[in-house]
């Protein structure tokens, strides 16, 4: 009961607020008139529930669809998104239209957002509405204080606080957890995609430089897709090493011992100036990969061997059957390379298989190097089985050397090609 009469009274004082400011002769934007209420209400809100809140604001860039317009922390987590609207426009997006709709479009993937127009609240989970949307009693543009009764705060406090007690649910099948990544993954590309129409966007030299080294005819599009997707799974790769990702630093020093071109990725592509034009995607991608137990990540390495195809089936499945990103089974893997072996052997006359110095294996087409992985695991079996387990590390060194992967068409193809459980490397 405490809780709610705290709630009412600094309700009534945003709403008191919004009426004073609302009823000066002087012009000014209805929006901007909800900003410092709403903040000094979040704020009273945390320390009525015992918690630090704090809004930080974001740039709105002009011309763009912009972000929303508070980052919302709670005990020093990103807790969610606050995106306020003029009074009068509610808080269902679902009836919005024009730049407003558009908007909406690229924010229902983020999974804990707030929509405000002082008169409405609604909370939003990856595009779907979690609870009613509260209405206030009467209107803050008009009716001051007099516009909260305690029914609206009890029912707004109900809102409100799963709002900022929101943490990632992360679910432990990795083919679950991509639907979860790859809307992120999207809107950092989308993100990306609308600060390259800007020619003083720092994401514009970003791109300049990418083309220069990597892929000279690359366009916009080609260039925001690669730098979302390495970005992800630059962030996955860091999880499942430990490293906490929303501390970037922390981040690109877990790559550097063994993934340095990662690391080097990762640090360019969040240079400050860059992550200023695309802060809400990232630090939401940052916070939920975050939560993500390492241990997800560091089992069995054959559900990272299809982990890209089910990415892209959701982040783009146009761009999947253009790439032909579609997952060989590992059964048929096995199947394939065992036949191989035994050509090899029995035909050929090369006793181990794959793991004699003379054979070479050439994969044009490695995608995630399922096909590389199952050469690797045939030859050094074939090894014990011949020469004793004291000559498989000699063996799997020759063995790397022998082995050639090519995959030209995406750099992510090979971002979680599973080289920890291998000790050799391979020529890629």
């Amino acid at each position: 009961m405490e809780h709610v009469e705290r709630v009412q009274a600094a309700l009534r004082t945003l709403a008191a607020t919004v009426t004073a400011k609302m009823s000066q002769p002087s012009a000014g934007e209805p929006e901007d008139q909800l900003r410092g209420p709403f903040e000094r209400f979040l704020q009273e809100l945390g320390d009525a529930l015992g918690q630090r809140v704090v809004c930080k604001g974001e740039s709105q860039l002009a011309g763009r669809l912009g972000k929303p317009d508070y980052a919302v922390h709670s005990g020093n987590l990103l807790t969610g998104y606050a995106e306020l609207k003029a009074p009068g426009k509610g808080a269902n997006p679902q009836r919005y239209k024009g730049h407003d709709r558009r908007q909406w479009e690229r924010f229902r993937a983020i999974p804990n957002l707030l929509y405000c127009d002082g008169n409405d609240w609604g909370l939003y989970r990856s595009g779907e509405r979690i609870r009613r949307v509260v209405r206030l009693s009467g209107d803050v543009t008009t009716d001051g204080a007099g516009a909260v009764e305690a029914a609206d705060a009890e029912a707004l406090l109900s809102i409100l606080t799963d709002f900022l007690s929101w943490s990632p649910i992360i679910p432990r099948d990795v083919g679950a957890l991509t639907e979860l990544l790859a809307p992120l993954c999207a809107m950092l590309r989308d993100d990306v995609t609308d600060a390259l129409r800007d020619p003083q966007s720092p994401l514009v030299q970003l791109a300049r430089d990418w083309r220069q080294l990597l892929f000279p005819d690359a366009p916009d599009p080609q260039f925001a897709d690669a730098y979302a997707q390495t970005v992800t799974f630059a962030l996955l790769l860091a999880r499942s090493e430990g490293a906490s990702t929303v501390d970037l630093a922390a981040a690109e020093r877990a790559l550097a011992a063994e993934h340095s071109l990662l690391s080097r990725a990762l640090q360019v592509f969040t240079d400050p100036a860059a992550q200023h034009e695309i802060s809400a995607s990232l630090q939401m991608l940052q916070r939920v990969i975050n939560e993500v137990p390492q241990e997800a990540l560091s089992g069995p390495r054959d559900p990272w061997l299809h982990f890209y195809e089910d990415f892209l089936a959701t982040y783009d499945p146009q761009l999947r059957k253009a790439a032909g990103a579609y997952y060989t089974p590992v059964q048929v893997v096995q199947a394939q390379v065992r036949l191989i072996d035994e050509l090899l052997r029995e035909r050929l006359g090369r006793p181990l298989g794959f793991a004699e110095p003379s054979v070479i294996t050439l994969d044009p087409a490695a995608g995630t190097g399922t096909y590389l992985v199952g050469v690797i695991e045939q030859a050094l079996r074939r090894v014990e089985a011949k020469e004793g387990a004291g000559a498989v590390a000699g063996k799997a060194t020759e063995l790397g050397l022998n082995l050639n992967g090519f995959e030209r068409k995406f750099f992510c193809h090979l971002l979680f090609y599973p080289l920890q459980s291998i000790v050799t490397p391979i020529t890629c």
